[in-house]
């Protein structure tokens, strides 16, 4: 139930995008992860979503039954799913991402994912849309630095998912689990978040590990894959 995502249109029809673990049963371990291990395992089935539209001073609720949808983006090697809309999300003022806005691989060297992690969502239980919708708070957002260092251990990217360290975390930030399905930003649209992950670094001249936060995420051109 707390999750996020965005919107994407290709061949005249509007998606929402978020990671299928949030909806549907993940298996990390059966992606196409490459030489990255991410060990995540998800079990439930929520066919039904509630998406919250920002719409002043509150947010209206759209909801959608995966039951009742045809045309689903999926791919059971791809922790993306692609819900099928039928309102227009430039009716609340969101941006409606294409594979024309797909920022190029391994640019820029700083990005930025928006989303609402944990913190930011009111207590689910009871739940309840009208209240739900009046009590979550402003997205935040995360800054991910993507060019690491010649002595990180393990590989920065695979063919599909790249690995962000995240930068300038704050008290504001610390708890920042949560952003599963948001969208990563550079000039334009440049992954979906996946995974919180730790990434171990070893400084060259004392031998020093030191563990980072960082950010396993899809880049975006498996919404081409996913729309074959």
């Amino acid at each position: 139930m707390r999750a996020s995502g965005f919107f994407f249109n290709a061949e005249d029809q509007t998606y929402l995008i978020t990671a299928r673990h949030n909806l549907l049963p993940t298996d990390a371990s059966t992606l196409a992860t490459g030489q990255l291990s991410l060990s995540y395992r998800t079990e439930d089935y929520l066919p039904t979503i509630d998406i919250y539209l920002r719409d002043d001073p509150t947010f209206t609720v759209k909801r959608v039954d995966l039951t009742e949808q045809s045309g689903i983006l999926l791919d059971a090697g791809i922790d993306v799913i692609g819900v099928p809309i039928t309102f227009s999300p430039e009716d609340y003022g969101y941006v409606v991402w294409t594979l024309d806005d797909i920022t190029p691989e391994n640019s820029p060297e700083l990005l930025d994912i928006i989303g609402y992690p944990g913190p930011s969502f009111p207590d689910p239980d009871p739940y309840d849309r009208e209240t739900y919708a009046q009590t979550i708070t402003e997205p935040y957002i995360l800054t991910l630095q993507d060019d690491f260092p010649t002595h990180q251990e393990g590989s920065p990217s695979t063919d599909q998912i790249a690995l962000g360290i995240v930068t300038g975390i704050d008290d504001s930030t610390s708890s920042y689990r949560g952003y599963s399905g948001s969208p990563v930003l550079g000039d334009n649209l440049a992954g979906i978040h996946c995974a919180d992950v730790g990434i171990t670094a070893i400084n060259p001249e004392t031998g020093e590990k030191s563990v980072h936060p960082a950010i396993a995420y899809w880049q975006a051109d498996v919404l081409g894959q996913l729309l074959k």
